[in-house]
């Protein structure tokens, strides 16, 4: 059970993560001084949403002391790619 949380939370984390990022180079492509007040605030929400999705990462991978770290890494490396499969696909999807 430990291990299918661990692999939800990497998932999840990995996935606003990816998004956030989406976003950042699809909506400000524009030279900094040309943005305005609000897109600097936007800029930096999607900063501190990125800082948090670092932070908890290290906090999940810290926390699950009981698993080996081989197993960790194995979650992880699984988590990942099918995080970014899963939300590039409902990205197209949704701009479809």
């Amino acid at each position: 059970m430990e291990k299918i949380k661990m692999f939800m939370y990497f998932f999840v984390l990995s996935g606003v993560f990816g998004v956030s990022g989406i976003y950042l180079r699809e909506n400000f492509n524009i030279p900094f001084t040309t943005l305005s007040s609000m897109d600097v605030v936007r800029i930096v929400m999607i900063g501190v949403i990125q800082l948090s999705c670092i932070y908890l990462a290290i906090d999940t991978y810290l926390r699950f002391n009981e698993l080996p770290k081989g197993i960790k890494r194995i979650i992880i490396f699984i988590a990942l790619p099918s995080s970014i499969v899963y939300f590039l696909f409902l990205i197209g999807v949704y701009v479809e």
